[in-house]
């Protein structure tokens, strides 16, 4: 009788520990009542070659939720582990997993030290692809980019994860655009295949779908206020939260993530906490950023006077001279700490991060608080739950570019012109635009997910992920009230009394998914591993947006505070889609895979006579270098595998393409009503993109990585958009399946161990990558597209065209031109440019693409970092020299000094070329560049140093970023643009120093 009433607390205080942990139904019962002896593992990690020590690896006792993380020394402890026999296994991303058996002695330290060799693609790392727990690399028959966050992170200094992605992974483009504070890039993975939708990828955070929207922020076009629309929501993700990335490239790896997963995928993968003791880490960044070189880049404009001598101007130098220079030099400041640990069945990772951003003019910077909470439970051998949470809060000043912001004003102004009440810039003088415009957007974002991980059986796992990433968006397009000695300067141009127009968005992506697996050992060289899954993905986007002129009186700026009668609109977009998929892989001998695979999809944006659709996938990987046959090439060739993968995948038509729609349309006795809006389509449905491609990962002599992948995708039932027929009531165009494109291209990852000492460390590490991609079929169609950018049958997608001059006559003493003709499209003879037809010029997505970076690290502590990328092929607009040379005043060099430019040049901003202004083409320029990207020096600060301070670990780093371009481009950049296609007015790429220091504690 004593003993019972223990027996019942026992298994209440069981009970209790599952209902709090939230996984009762899947505690199992234990017979131990209570906690026995345990022992500890501890160790140091190295360099093989070098002997260096190892920072960041992941160590964990196998088949337990028990591990550590090693420190910059090199060192690990693992607390904690059970008495007896246990393998201990060591991760790090560059690095062969290395793994070694240790018996484990209650009350007592186990020492196992690891020596890794580097290998930038090993074969054993585990790879996040949508089943349960990730696979090994080997079985993978398809091309997945991984990149090192962490790391690349101490080398790069990079301010945001789209800097932190670009030239790190082959076949990924990454576009600035624009260097204000809160701009954000484009992103194509393996170029452009969609004829009119979204080239951008998707992305997941810990499994979780999240909004990367680009071009974000209010929407100025109301009422003519400044539009401001070019953040991206992906740079709201903290890089120092980062653990690594995956980059799933293309159709024939995305297809069991089904539709809207043609353009591949992002996996982002956090950081998380490991059982041991607690560690802090705290970082701190100064830094600044300036427009580099100036005086150089904004050019100087030609204008006679009265006696007919040509005056130089340059709006940039004039300010300079006068102490009024319109662009500073930022401050960028962060602030980060960090803790992570765990025991027993609860570890932990959390962190903050605040940081203050000042760019280059007075209405531009930003600054805000990220968090992060990361937590992981295992109430028992067969349950873990991953618990991952994130939050945004920060307010950015997104500045102005084009109309009257400085850079436009110099770029386009001449104090003959403009006269001295704007100090000769066009339209304003600097201070207007930086006083009285305002684009700002205001962010709160939580992203939240959890995944329950069960292991009932030892050949059954599965994994269900729940999650919700939520954004509010408050972005305003804000004219302040003009005091008196501004109000004159917008007459015309603006409204002196203001004006503002508030975007409001709350977008939510909500995501169900759940996959299972079934391992078998059909025999001791087969093995078997079936795969189902189904998931589930809800957005929610509501934009409503404000707009109101004329403010009583200064310091009002709201819309309720302007006298005239708001405007309004609002729009409401939910999109879903499910999917099931299953997938069969077979394994012989651990080194021959072959998996086939089917994803089932709808989505509420297919038409209502298009249901479901189909994505297969089939793909193969040999590990050929683990055969018998191979070993008298080990010596040279250590590691060598051979892939293969076939596969589809789609995107969905935009969300109300399918749908026939109305407006409100009020009538004329007043009452309510509606008119036909779009004529709709009930049999629309996805894009579909088949892709296969072949590649390799081989290891040669201990020292060269190398990933080679070829592909060809080709995407049909392009969406377009064809006329309507008045008649049918319904105006304008429809969305209809009409195209078909294909693209082809090689990529190449390298990393090459060039010297590996004790004294001396020496790696370099490079990817090269080709896209060609070309419009095969648009039905009935001409083109699709504008005057300028249109996709042709038989030309690259959105490229660019124009008239072309070919030939002109020239007066050898004046200069002057004259029977100017332009190309008169293929096959056709030179014509008179009034009759040219516009022809291709070049297309605008890079084809050579790639980046080298270096790092030599000496007597352990010091590392000297550099890298260099490259965009090739390419053209871009350089709107800022059309305008000047005739589009919009004639202020270029060429019309005052002709004699220093060729014939054709002159005849293309010649008023007898028959152009409007000036012939386009001529100014369309080769974007080709090699940029010194990124240059940084660290110190990691010997141990013996920081005895007594409290401190196991500091570092400190200097970084630098866009240093220096080689471009025959003649813009300001080569990567400044907006609309994908013209830089006019745009602040390029800053030039940024930061220098950080990192504690571990």
């Amino acid at each position: 009788m004593g003993t019972m009433p223990g027996r019942r607390m026992t298994r209440r205080s069981s009970l209790a520990a599952c209902l709090i942990a939230g996984v009762s139904l899947l505690c199992a019962p234990s017979g131990v009542t209570a906690q026995a002896a345990t022992g500890s593992v501890v160790g140091r990690v190295a360099d093989t070659r070098s002997g260096l020590a190892l920072g960041r690896v992941s160590v964990e006792v196998q088949g337990l939720q028990l591990g550590a993380t090693s420190t910059a020394d090199g060192r690990y402890r693992i607390a904690g582990v059970p008495p007896g026999e246990h393998v201990i296994l060591v991760r790090r991303i560059g690095y062969r997993a290395s793994s070694q058996s240790v018996t484990v002695v209650a009350n007592q330290e186990a020492r196992v030290d690891f020596a890794l060799e580097a290998s930038a693609y090993s074969l054993e790392q585990i790879v996040v692809t949508g089943t349960p727990g990730g696979v090994q690399r080997r079985s993978l028959g398809n091309a997945v980019g991984t990149i090192d966050a962490a790391a690349a992170l101490e080398r790069s200094a990079a301010p945001s994860l789209t800097a932190l992605l670009n030239a790190r992974a082959a076949g990924a483009i990454i576009t600035p655009g624009s260097g204000r504070i809160g701009a954000g890039p484009t992103i194509q993975i393996r170029g452009r295949s969609t004829l009119s939708l979204s080239s951008e990828p998707i992305v997941y955070v810990d499994g979780v779908r999240v909004n990367n929207d680009v071009n974000q922020g209010p929407l100025g076009g109301f009422l003519g206020a400044q539009n401001a629309q070019v953040a991206s929501r992906l740079n709201d993700l903290n890089p120092d939260d980062i653990e690594s990335i995956e980059i799933i490239r293309g159709p024939a790896a995305a297809t069991i993530y089904g539709t809207e997963a043609a353009n591949g995928v992002i996996q982002i993968i956090t950081k998380k906490g490991m059982s041991g003791a607690t560690r802090w880490t705290a970082s701190l960044e100064q830094g600044v950023q300036y427009f580099a070189n100036p005086a150089e880049r904004i050019p100087t404009n030609f204008w006679r006077d009265g006696d007919g001598t040509v005056v130089p101007w340059n709006g940039w130098q004039q300010e300079s001279d006068s102490g009024r220079a319109f662009f500073q030099t930022g401050r960028t400041q962060s602030y980060n700490l960090a803790v992570s640990g765990g025991r027993d069945q609860l570890t932990y990772y959390v962190s903050g991060t605040y940081y203050d951003e000042e760019g280059i003019e007075p209405n531009n910077g930003g600054k805000g608080f990220s968090g992060r909470a990361n937590l992981a439970f295992a109430p028992s051998s067969t349950v873990d739950v991953q618990t991952s949470l994130g939050y945004v809060r920060h307010s950015t000043h997104l500045g102005a570019d084009a109309g009257l912001a400085p850079l436009f004003g110099s770029m386009f102004g001449h104090q003959l012109v403009f006269g001295p009440a704007t100090r000769g810039f066009a339209l304003a003088p600097p201070e207007v635009s930086q006083e009285l415009y305002d684009n700002s957007a205001a962010i709160n974002r939580f992203t939240g997910g959890t995944t329950l991980n069960h292991r009932p059986a030892d050949w059954f796992s599965h994994r269900l992920t729940v999650g919700v990433d939520f954004t509010s968006d408050d972005s305003r397009a804000l004219e302040r009230f003009a005091p008196p000695e501004l109000a004159p300067f917008l007459a015309g141009f603006g409204s002196a009394r203001g004006r503002i127009a508030q975007t409001l968005r709350n977008n939510t992506f909500l995501t169900g998914d759940y996959a299972g697996t079934a391992r078998f050992d059909l025999n001791p060289d087969l093995t078997s591993s079936s795969s189902v899954g189904g998931n589930f993905i809800r957005k929610h986007l509501n934009t409503s947006v404000l707009a109101a002129l004329n403010f009583p009186a200064p310091g009002l700026e709201t819309v309720s505070s302007a006298t005239d009668p708001p405007t309004v609109a609002q729009t409401e977009v939910v999109n879903t889609t499910l999917g099931i998929w299953g997938q069969q892989q077979f394994g012989w001998k651990d080194r021959l895979f072959l998996t086939a695979a089917l994803r089932v999809d709808n989505n509420s944006a297919f038409g209502d006579e298009f249901q479901w659709v189909t994505y297969p996938k089939f793909s193969a990987a040999w590990v050929i270098s683990e055969e018998r046959f191979w070993g008298g090439l080990r010596g040279a060739v250590n590691t060598f595998k051979l892939r293969a993968a076939y596969g589809q995948s789609g995107q969905q038509p935009n969300a109300f393409a399918a749908l026939r729609t109305f407006v409100s349309a009020g009538r004329a006795n007043g009452e309510a009503g509606v008119s036909p809006g779009s004529l709709g389509n009930a049999e629309l449905k996805p894009e579909r993109a088949t892709e296969l491609e072949v590649g390799f990962e081989a290891d040669l002599f201990d020292r060269l990585s190398l990933d080679f992948t070829h592909f060809r995708r080709r995407t049909k039932d392009a969406i377009l958009q064809q006329p309507t027929a008045p008649s049918g009531g319904f105006p304008g165009s429809q969305a209809v399946n009409l195209g078909e494109t294909k693209n082809r291209g090689i990529e190449l990852q390298a990393a090459f161990q060039a010297l590996a000492r004790s004294n001396l460390a020496w790696e370099i590490m490079g990817n090269f990558a080709t896209n060609r991609d070309e419009v095969v079929d648009m039905g009935e169609l001409a083109f699709a597209g504008g005057t300028n950018v249109r996709s042709v049958v038989g030309y690259p997608i959105s490229g660019l065209w124009s008239k072309k001059v070919v030939s002109a006559d020239r007066d050898p003493t004046t200069h002057a031109v004259s029977n100017i003709l332009c190309d008169g499209g293929p096959g056709n003879a030179p014509v008179p440019c009034a009759d040219a037809p516009e022809v291709f010029i070049a297309t605008q997505t890079p084809k050579v693409t790639g980046a080298v970076a270096t790092t030599v690290t000496l007597w352990g502590r010091l590392s000297l970092y550099g890298l260099v990328d490259f965009k090739r092929g390419h053209h871009l607009l350089n709107a800022n020299e059309l305008l000047r040379c005739g589009g919009f005043l004639p202020l270029c060099d060429a019309l005052y000094n002709p004699a220093d430019y060729e014939t054709t040049y002159l005849a293309s901003i010649s008023p007898l070329s028959g152009g409007p202004n000036s012939i386009l083409g001529t100014f369309m320029e080769s974007a080709s560049f090699f940029r010194l990207s990124e240059v940084s020096v660290s110190y990691q600060v010997p141990t013996q140093w920081l005895r007594g301070l409290g401190v196991s670990g500091a570092r400190f780093s200097l970084a630098g970023r866009n240093l220096h371009t080689w471009t025959s481009y003649r813009g300001m950049d080569p990567e400044s643009r907006t609309g994908g296609t013209t830089d006019q007015a745009l602040v390029p790429p800053l030039r940024r120093f930061v220098a950080t220091l990192h504690l571990t504690f």
